[in-house]
């Protein structure tokens, strides 16, 4: 249950609403081998009533999707979450907790509706000013993660997190985190190498440098190490397919991302962004596949390499609140199962207005 806290300083309410629209182009639309393309609109819509004060802010929520694919029209989906969120400041402008809860769910069509999903999902987190410009970050998240046709992979989900913010130096900020992750799922069986829980540990390290008045660079590392040897797997037929396989798990694998990024800014309103990206998974119970789709006996082991560049255009000065975004994005993974070897561009423009 959230207690809300209320003070008696003078408050008011304001209404924020934001659409857009992004058309994109994927010439890979289910990450594998296949190489199948599509183009893609999507729709959004995001809605949030704030009631604020000098130290606290009340807001309920909605964001909502609506995505078509041309081709592909089996792949259609919408999704929706509501939400309530509360920030409080413990100094004037400083030492926010943050409580929060929302609900999401995605509504698939035809065959993919097997993969309809919500989610339950409350917060709680808390920044403290330590020194000048250095703060420690601290947070815990729950989630009831609900697959109502795959019920043997639902699961509660626990993360708890802490970072430190730190400026080392003029224009220079450097982020250190830690998280541990834990799922338990809701249905338990006793089978042998058949996991009724799972856990994730990660470490990760950031830099930024600020340089002059309209450059920013970044580099971003990230450490997993999964602590569970056991997965979980469903037979179909004469196949098992892994919760890994169907839903991208996170906990299956070991590995590493290191990344960097470049924001400049043209002029005021045109920003310029790039970024390329290195990942690496071990995983530790997905078995490669043959060509007829037969288990192989070495594990699924993955390099990733991706680049992206966006181009945002601030066009307030013409009417207020709206913007444009252009983006190509390429990943090239390479995995010694032959099904997820691939490659992927995605050519992407959107249009936003807010207010």
């Amino acid at each position: 249950m959230i207690s809300f806290i209320f003070v008696s300083y003078e408050t008011f309410a304001q209404l924020n609403l934001n659409v857009s629209y992004e058309g994109y182009y994927d010439d890979n639309i289910f990450n594998n081998f296949e190489q199948t393309d599509d183009f893609i609109n999507s729709f959004s819509l995001s809605s949030a009533f704030n009631i604020e004060s000098e130290f606290n802010n009340v807001q309920i929520y909605y964001e909502g999707n609506l995505s078509s694919f041309r081709a592909n029209q089996y792949k259609n989906f919408n999704s929706h979450r509501f939400g309530l969120v509360e920030t409080h400041l413990f100094s004037i402008d400083d030492n926010p907790l943050n409580v929060g809860v929302n609900y999401s769910l995605r509504n698939n069509k035809d065959e993919f509706k097997i993969y309809d999903f919500n989610q339950l999902s409350a917060y709680v987190n808390y920044r403290h000013n330590i020194i000048e410009d250095n703060y420690l970050l601290a947070g815990y998240i729950f989630n009831r993660n609900n697959f109502k046709n795959f019920s043997l992979f639902s699961h509660y989900e626990h993360k708890g997190f802490v970072r430190w913010i730190s400026n080392l130096a003029e224009k220079t900020s450097l982020i250190a985190s830690t998280e541990l992750d834990y799922k338990d799922y809701l249905q338990n069986y006793n089978v042998s190498n058949y996991a009724n829980d799972a856990s994730l540990l990660r470490f990760g390290l950031s830099i930024a440098q600020i340089i002059g008045e309209n450059t920013r660079i970044s580099i971003y590392s990230e450490y997993r190490k999964s602590l569970t040897d056991k997965s979980r797997y469903m037979f179909s037929d004469e196949f098992i397919f892994y919760e890994e396989e169907i839903f991208n798990d996170i906990y299956a694998s070991d590995g590493f991302i290191i990344g960097g990024a470049l924001n400049q800014y043209i002029i005021d309103e045109i920003l310029v962004s790039a970024e390329v990206r290195f990942l690496k998974r071990e995983f530790k119970s997905l078995p490669i596949a043959d060509e007829d789709g037969y288990s192989l006996n070495d594990l699924c082991d993955d390099k990733q390499f991706a680049v992206g560049v966006t181009a945002e255009f601030d066009l307030s000065f013409i009417i207020n609140g709206i913007s444009i975004e252009t983006s190509w994005n390429y990943i090239k993974n390479n995995s010694n199962d032959y099904f997820y070897d691939f490659t992927n561009n995605l050519i992407s423009a959107s249009l936003a207005f807010g207010f």
